[in-house]
């Protein structure tokens, strides 16, 4: 993995005001992915936008670690059923028809 598509967990711990085990909690329940390299924990880019959401939750709505995970976990369950819902309704445009 190139370093440069990747921020070190330090770094986004000072920007955004975060405990480094606020990181690694949301990482040991597989919420986020953070590497390694060189002995310095990273986070991939592509992780950063989920990452923040997690952030904006745990400061601004005050809601601890656990609470994040399950608030991640019902809005992955509302998208799922929103994709199965869009699913159903296209096949039963093909028996209306």
């Amino acid at each position: 993995m190139r370093t440069e598509n990747l921020i070190t967990v330090k770094d986004f711990c000072v920007y955004h005001n975060v405990e480094h085990t606020f990181v690694e909690y949301l990482a040991d329940a597989g919420l986020v992915k953070v590497t390694t390299v060189n002995k310095t924990h990273c986070i991939p880019l592509d992780e950063i936008q989920k990452l923040e959401r997690f952030v904006r939750l745990h400061n601004q709505l005050e809601i601890n670690e656990p609470g994040v995970a399950t608030i991640n976990n019902l809005l992955q369950k509302l998208d799922d059923m929103e994709q199965e819902m869009s699913v159903l309704r296209s096949k039963l445009r093909l028996y209306e028809k």
